[in-house]
């Protein structure tokens, strides 16, 4: 029996369920545990083959692409994984109608705590913890979508050195297709800075906050603007989206925007400026001079002598969005992983779909097709020259370059140059030429990021299955755990 049923009952295992496959001509199993997450109720872990693997085996913790609903939730297994032990985290992130009136409440950070809760589980019942070991149990994480930014800030926080004390640390991170800088679907984001011609275009959609869509947004049904329009759905406040768990750029760089009011207005469409009576009490407030005076002159009852509380609250509010508008913030770069800690940034995979194919079988599509079938060859180079016309500056190759870049840039400047403190020689240009070639390699090592030709989305209109990876990217996923898991155990040995 393994080690963690033992605890079962404080746990509250359910049913292990006994599933067979003919993939790979071996048996598959999967059990279901579920894990209390204080007063937020419970979720549900899958293991899968858990059992079959000696408790050294790595460990891999899948995190589903969306939230599945129901005590033993029906989330696919990759088929890259079914070698491995596998531990899936099914989180709760979504929304509930007016009418619904749930016990918990599932937007964020509800998943965020739910994916801790299931770590902390798997760490304390499946890592090493006997103390014979040499070290930790490793474990790799893996999400895609929504999954992704999870995946991607569990391993940030969780990929510590190896230590004895440890029962188990993150040493990579793979993810496809992910949101890692929610903030970017803000309309004040310098991303969507374009001029007023290509907004025209539809390059840069509004977020909008109802089912109501506008007939860009109508035509544009990639799951990259379903994730879009889902923004205020599933955070309850645009602060959360400035959360670093929610966005994990931000563990690198500071925001270089306000926080606004709500999903969709910009500052500048906010409201309008003060009025000039309101600038003078402004003024009068903030002056040290004593010989400044304001006008003796009898006040209107619009004016702030007269205001009533909420008029004065109405005036700090739009003294703080004018202040907004003439100071936007700038972007400072932050140290990640702080100095003196056990962190240290893993070896990551970042995947993500070509945007030409970001369309799934909607009208971008049947147009293209029916078109090339009637004209022939003669109109394939106009239509892929407004596919590219059409590209948004914000999509899942624009969100896992910020990462990796971010990732590589802290690679070279923290840790690797902290390796080699005292062997740069400023007198030998080539060799430290030489020595930041080398850092600029090791980090494109470390973090990789691979363009995938193609995205199965036929699920994503009839429901039946989750969009997930092609042909081409379970081969890039099974090739980069086998490398990684292979070095690692030579470096044991």
């Amino acid at each position: 029996m393994p080690r963690w049923l033992h605890g079962y009952k404080a746990w509250g295992l359910t049913r292990p369920s006994r599933l067979e496959t003919r993939l790979f001509g071996s048996r598959h199993y999967t059990e279901f545990v579920r894990v209390p997450c204080a007063s937020s109720g419970d979720i549900t872990v899958s293991l899968h083959n858990v059992s079959h693997h000696h408790p050294t085996t790595p460990l891999v913790i899948f995190i589903p692409p969306f939230s599945q609903p129901g005590p033993e939730p029906a989330v696919p297994l990759p088929a890259c994984l079914l070698h491995h032990p596998t531990a899936i985290i099914n989180y709760r992130w979504r929304s509930h109608t007016e009418d619904e009136r749930p016990d918990v409440h599932l937007q964020w950070p509800t998943p965020l705590h739910d994916v801790l809760f299931g770590y902390s589980w798997l760490s304390s019942k499946l890592g090493l913890t006997d103390g014979t070991s040499p070290g930790p149990r490793s474990a790799y994480v893996y999400g895609s979508y929504l999954g992704a930014s999870l995946a991607a800030s569990l391993a940030l926080t969780e990929s510590h050195l190896p230590h004895p004390s440890r029962p188990m640390t993150v040493r990579g991170l793979i993810a496809h297709n992910g949101i890692y800088n929610w903030t970017m679907f803000l309309p004040d984001h310098p991303i969507h800075k374009l001029s007023r011609a290509r907004r025209r275009k539809g390059l840069v959609f509004p977020l909008p906050v109802s089912n109501t869509l506008s007939e860009d947004e109508a035509d544009d049904d990639d799951i990259f603007a379903l994730l879009k329009r889902q923004t205020t759905f599933l955070f309850s406040d645009p602060a959360q989206l400035f959360d670093p768990f929610a966005s994990p750029c931000l563990f690198f760089h500071s925001p270089n925007l306000h926080v606004p009011q709500d999903f969709t207005t910009p500052l500048t469409e906010n409201s309008s400026l003060l009025p000039p009576e309101w600038t003078q009490a402004i003024d009068a407030l903030s002056s040290s001079s004593s010989s400044f005076s304001i006008s003796t002159e009898p006040s209107s009852p619009d004016s702030p002598s007269h205001s009533d509380p909420e008029s004065a609250a109405a005036l700090l509010a739009r003294a703080e969005h004018q202040a907004k508008q003439l100071r936007p913030p700038r972007k400072g770069y932050l140290v990640f992983p702080p100095r003196y800690s056990t962190l240290r940034l893993p070896e990551t995979l970042l995947l993500y779909n070509d945007d030409d194919d970001h369309v799934s079988g909607g009208s971008k599509t049947r147009i293209s097709a029916s078109t090339s079938t009637r004209s022939g060859a003669r109109n394939n180079a106009p239509s892929a020259a407004r596919r590219r016309q059409q590209k948004s500056r914000n999509s899942f190759r624009v969100q896992a370059n910020e990462l990796a870049g971010l990732m590589r840039r802290s690679l070279r400047l923290l840790e690797f140059r902290e390796r080699t403190v005292g062997d740069d020689n400023d007198e030998d240009y080539e060799a430290v030429v030489d020595l930041e070639d080398a850092r600029t390699r090791e980090a494109e090592r470390r973090v990789q990021i691979r363009e995938l030709r193609r995205l199965q989305q036929a699920g994503v209109e009839t429901g039946a299955a989750v969009p997930g990876l092609d042909q081409d990217g379970e081969e890039r996923v099974a090739d980069w755990l086998r490398e990684r898991i292979d070095e690692e155990g030579r470096l044991v040995s």
